[in-house]
């Protein structure tokens, strides 16, 4: 059995690869653009010195990163040769050595036609690895609640069957047989409540709006909390084409309520909900103490960085801010491109 420790070592992993090639291919690309500008002025400017060098030990970082896909990491491996060809003509100045890279450099050019599916695989390969973290977190959380809640209860409640079985008292069997029905019936309860967390079924049941009322009284009931909800605009869900946008504007509230519960110390919580023809807008507020200083993106805990990365899917835009009254201030917009498609197509003459 794997550690906690060694269990979030290995997360890292595939998060510290995606960076390092992201790194590459920031150098790669800013290389390429000095390359090219040195070239344009003719040799005028002096980082072409540095800028094949650079292309040339960026690209075949990414060639070794690059594992199961033959035809990126040849790709990859030919403009390697070709710059590093390059570097080596700065102090040689032979014309064999130009046509050897340009050779390279063509061949990487007519190869590049058949190596760009896996190409886009490999610049995307950052933001895929933080959606698999973040999704390897929340299902380390998932099972952490079934284990914890669901699984200790059950098993306390066989223990104590088998000893009210063991001391052959019908009544202390039949009072451990009531208190395990108890038992399953709070159990039931939470499996279904886990259920709704990862499939909320009442987006698609009720729509958007009556969802996120639903979710709002659930908190409120369960916290002690006032939560006051605003809708405004036509009920999204009329647009059959955008049921993932209103899925993730659900999670957003989700994570927005959830967090204010876990750490604001708030009493009240506002949550306004726009549903326009042109999209989607969801503002959490809540007077509780805020989030202090303003930090770096970096430094944002899961909740934070899955409510920013649901948003961008989508085309979205997020903020988290401390209002000036204190408190803070979640918004979220979802731009509505179908929608929009089929309000245009129906203006159509």
């Amino acid at each position: 059995m794997c550690s906690g420790s060694t269990r979030q070592a290995t997360a890292r992993q595939p998060g510290a690869l995606g960076a390092l090639g992201g790194f590459c291919v920031a150098v790669g690309l800013v290389g390429v653009v000095a390359y090219l500008a040195n070239f344009l002025t003719h040799d005028r400017l002096p980082p072409r010195s540095i800028s094949t060098p650079s292309i040339a030990l960026a690209t075949g970082v990414l060639a070794v990163l690059t594992c199961g896909m033959r035809r990126a990491r040849r790709l990859l491996l030919l403009i390697c040769c070709g710059f590093t060809v390059l570097s080596v003509d700065r102090v040689a100045h032979s014309p064999a050595t130009d046509h050897v890279a340009l050779a390279f450099l063509l061949a990487a050019s007519v190869y590049a036609v058949p190596a760009w599916p896996e190409i886009k695989v490999v610049l995307s390969r950052g933001s895929a690895s933080a959606m698999v973290e973040r999704q390897e977190h929340h299902a380390g959380l998932l099972a952490g609640e079934l284990h914890d809640e669901v699984l200790q209860l059950l098993a306390l409640t066989r223990r104590r069957l088998d000893s009210a079985r063991a001391l052959d008292d019908p009544g202390a069997l039949r009072a451990a047989m009531q208190d395990a029905s108890r038992t399953l019936d709070e159990q039931a309860g939470t499996l279904r409540r886990i259920i709704a967390t990862v499939s909320p079924a009442a987006v698609q049941g009720l729509g958007l709006a009556e969802s996120v009322t639903f979710l709002a009284g659930q908190v409120a009931a369960e916290n002690g909390l006032v939560v006051d909800v605003d809708v405004q605009g036509d009920r999204p869900h009329a647009c059959t084409g955008e049921s993932g946008v209103n899925l993730a504007v659900y999670r957003v509230a989700q994570e927005a309520l959830t967090n204010v519960v876990k750490h604001a110390g708030a009493r009240h919580i506002t949550v306004a909900l726009a549903c326009r023809d042109e999209g989607i807008s969801l503002t959490v507020t809540d007077d509780g103490r805020g989030l202090g200083p303003n930090l770096p993106r970096a430094t944002e805990g899961y909740g934070m960085q899955g409510m920013r990365w649901r948003c961008e899917a989508y085309g979205g835009t997020f903020s988290a801010r401390t209002a000036a009254t204190g408190g803070t201030v979640v918004r979220a917009v979802f731009p509505l491109r179908s929608c929009r498609k089929m309000r245009a197509s129906r203006d159509r003459p």
